[in-house]
C-alpha cells in the first residue's frame, strides 16, 4: 500500500487527530510505533504529517492485525483456528443452554413484558398522583404541605409498581416450580 499515487495533505498533530477521529495521545502512540511523519516536532515547531502516508500506514497495520492469527502453515493453521473457534462456540452454547435449564437467565421477551407492565403501573400511579395533588392543593395553604403530599403520592405510585412487579415475579417463580415438578404436565 505504500507508494500510493495519492498526494496527501500536510497536517499537524491536532489536524491529524481530528481527521482520524482520535485523541492527541493516540497520535503520540502511533508515532512511537512507527507512524510516518514529514517533520519531527520540537519546542516551537509542530509535527508535520502527510495524510495519505498516515492513512496508508493505518490501513497496512489493520490488514496485518487482521491476518496475524492466520500466519504460518497455511491451511493447517486455518483449520486449527476454525476447530478452536468451533469448540469455543460449542462450549458457550452449552453454558447458555445449562443456564436456561437452571433458570439463571431471563428471556428478552419476558423481561420486556415485565418491564412494560411495570412502566404501565407506574404511569397509572403517577397520573393518579397528579390528579390527587391537583385536587387537594387547592385547599392546602403552605408549600411544605404540598411538597409532602407530592412525595407521599409519588412514593405510593412507585410502591404500587414495585409490589406489582414483585407479585409478577413470585407468580412466574411458582409457575416455574410447578412446571419443574410436573404438576401441570399431562399424564
Amino acid at each position: 500500500m505504500s507508494g500510493s499515487s495519492i498526494d496527501g495533505r500536510e497536517l499537524n498533530r491536532v489536524d491529524l487527530a481530528s481527521l482520524c477521529g482520535v485523541s492527541l495521545p493516540t497520535v503520540d502512540g502511533w508515532i512511537k510505533i512507527g507512524c510516518p511523519f514529514l517533520e519531527r516536532g520540537s519546542k516551537g515547531r509542530e509535527w508535520k504529517f502527510d495524510s495519505a502516508a498516515v492513512i496508508d500506514w493505518r490501513m497496512q497495520r489493520a490488514v496485518e492485525s487482521a491476518v496475524a492469527g492466520y500466519a504460518g502453515e497455511g491451511d493447517k493453521v486455518l483449520k486449527e483456528e476454525a476447530d478452536r473457534r468451533k469448540a469455543v462456540a460449542a462450549a458457550i452454547t452449552a453454558e447458555i443452554a445449562a443456564d436456561i435449564a437452571l433458570g439463571h437467565v431471563v428471556s428478552r421477551r419476558d423481561a420486556e413484558s415485565v418491564m412494560t407492565m411495570f412502566c404501565q403501573v407506574l404511569k397509572t400511579g403517577l397520573s393518579n398522583a397528579a390528579s390527587k395533588i391537583a385536587a387537594r392543593a387547592t385547599v392546602i395553604t403552605s408549600a411544605p404541605e404540598i411538597e409532602d403530599l407530592a412525595h407521599t403520592e409519588m412514593n405510593r405510585a412507585f410502591d404500587s409498581a414495585r409490589d406489582d412487579l414483585a407479585q409478577r415475579w413470585a407468580r412466574a417463580r411458582s409457575n416455574d416450580d410447578d412446571a419443574g415438578s410436573g404438576s401441570d404436565r399431562p399424564a
